[in-house]
């Protein structure tokens, strides 16, 4: 069984390159999906209203992620504060899932969104995917979902690593810049060598 982080910025095609494998026979985590959950934790939400106070949450107790962000990503300290609640909990849920999905796929891809990338930040990956496409076509893509605008993408792109950088980490590197079928070639190496 191998374990794969897949990296790579704003519009890169991640969750398309991830329906792939999954077609191919990969079990998928998201890390985002993951971040979602350990919200709902009660442990999680206790050290959360302890460090950043009950305003974070609704009438019901839930966390209210646009008011955690606001709280948590005004300075470097807060932001270091709410990693430090949140990434030993996504981290062991992280691990439990690898460990579930790896007794019925030979290869589990987990998708990573942001954060430091490297082989030391990610123990539990035995190879780095990375996905990259011109900045042009990943602002496209990204404005085209209609959730964020032109200047929304370019501010985040510009938070983001290179794919440069990104590229320089990876063990294989996959480019979303052609068409679908081109694609799907490269992920089919990428698979085949995960499998052999």
């Amino acid at each position: 069984m191998t374990t794969a982080a897949l990296i790579g910025g704003i519009g890169s095609g991640k969750s398309t390159i991830s329906s792939m494998f999954a077609q191919l026979g990969a079990g998928i985590i998201s890390l985002d999906t993951i971040g979602h959950y350990v919200l709902t934790m009660p442990e999680v939400k206790f050290d959360l209203a302890r460090t950043f106070g009950a305003g974070i949450f609704d009438e019901k107790g839930e966390v209210v992620r646009p008011r955690l962000a606001q709280a948590a990503f005004d300075t470097p300290e807060h932001t270091e504060w709410l990693n430090g609640i949140t990434h030993p909990a996504i981290m062991k849920e992280c691990r439990r899932r690898i460990k579930e999905l790896s007794q019925i796929h030979p290869v589990v891809l987990a998708e990573v969104t942001s954060g430091e990338i490297s082989h030391k930040t990610l123990p539990w990956a035995d190879v780095i995917v990375a996905v990259s496409a011109p900045e042009d076509m990943r602002i496209a893509r990204a404005v085209e979902r209609g959730e964020q605008t032109e200047a929304d993408v370019k501010a985040r792109i510009a938070l983001q690593l290179t794919d440069e950088e990104r590229e320089a980490v990876a063990d294989y590197v996959i480019h979303n810049d052609g068409s679908l079928e081109s694609t799907q070639a490269q992920v089919q190496e990428v698979w085949q060598a995960l499998t052999r």
